[in-house]
Formats: structure tokens, C-alpha cells, sequence
């Protein structure tokens, strides 16, 4: 019995020991775990406080710059808005611009067509007139050609008359031919 007493007394001892013994034992293990695990945790808060404000610190920085960028896009866009709308105005001028010069190269145009048409038309008339003189010459040609021919064969027709008269006519017979001569004489 004196080593089973051993075998229970040594290490009850020693767990009594472990237990109480100052700054080595179970409980002052106890309270160095338990400070270092608060010692963790308000580390971890104060980390947790540190990020919460990095975070929020980074958050209204980011805010920041996106009002930042929504201002700088405002004017961005209110710019484009003002180019395009200068563009736009530009573009309208130019064509009253072109629709102006168009106009009047067109009055111009219709001016001169006018002119032109009437001259035309002029010198349709004057052709057509000379066209009628032409034919009205070609016509006093042709009639003087055939009052030439008439007087041809009138001429003629008188010749044949007045040749037909004379041969019939005993003045026009020609006279008998001389007696022949005797050779002698």
C-alpha cells in the first residue's frame, strides 16, 4: 500500500503544486493567458478601430473623388454639349450659306436661261426667215427658169412658124442657078 499511497500522493502533490505554485502555476498560467488573450483582442479592436477608419478614411476619399470625377465629367460633357452644339450651329450656318449662294447662282442661272431661250428663239425666227427668203429665191429661181424655158419655146415655136412661113413663101424660093456659059466665048 505504501506504492499505491506513492502513486496517489507524488502526483497529487505535484497537481496541487502545479495548481498553486505562484507565477508558475495553472492559475497564474490562467491570468498571463487570459491578459495576453485580452491583450490580443484589444489589439485586434484597436485593429479593427485602425482598419474601420482606414476604411472610412479611404471611403470618403473615394467619395471625394467621385464627386471629383462626377464634376469633372459634368464639365466634360456640358463642354462636348457646347461643341456639339456649336458644331451643330456652324453646320446650319454654312448650309444657309450654301443654300444663299445656291439661290442666287440659281437666279443667275435662270436669269441667263431666259436669255438664252429668248435668244434662241430669236434666232429660230431669224432662221425660219431666212429659210422663207431662201425659198421664196429658190421659188423666183425655179419661175425665172421656167419663164426662161416658156420663152425658149416660144422662140423656138416662132422660129419654126417663120421657118415654116419662109418655106412656103415663094419670095424665100431660092432663084434658079445661072444659065450655063458657054465655054467659048
Amino acid at each position: 500500500m505504501k506504492n499505491i499511497q506513492l502513486f496517489l500522493v507524488i502526483p497529487a502533490l505535484l497537481l496541487l503544486a502545479f495548481l498553486f505554485t505562484p507565477g508558475y502555476g495553472y492559475f497564474a498560467a490562467q491570468k498571463e493567458i487570459t491578459a495576453k488573450q485580452e491583450a490580443r483582442e484589444k489589439a485586434a479592436a484597436e485593429a479593427r478601430q485602425a482598419e474601420e477608419a482606414k476604411r472610412l478614411e479611404i471611403q470618403k476619399r473615394a467619395e471625394e473623388d467621385a464627386i471629383t470625377r462626377q464634376k469633372e465629367n459634368e464639365l466634360l460633357e456640358r463642354a462636348k454639349e457646347d461643341k456639339r452644339r456649336k458644331d451643330y450651329e456652324d453646320a446650319i450656318n454654312k448650309l444657309r450659306d450654301d443654300i444663299a449662294t445656291f439661290t442666287r447662282e440659281t437666279e443667275g442661272h435662270t436669269k441667263e436661261s431666259a436669255d438664252l431661250e429668248a435668244t434662241l428663239a430669236k434666232l429660230r425666227d431669224q432662221k425660219e426667215a431666212a429659210n422663207r427668203d431662201t425659198f421664196d429665191l429658190a421659188k423666183q429661181v425655179e419661175l425665172a427658169k421656167i419663164e426662161r424655158r416658156i420663152a425658149e419655146m416660144e422662140i423656138q415655136r416662132m422660129v419654126a412658124m417663120v421657118s415654116r412661113n419662109l418655106s412656103s413663101s415663094p419670095l424665100l424660093a431660092p432663084p434658079p442657078p445661072p444659065a450655063a456659059v458657054p465655054a467659048g466665048r
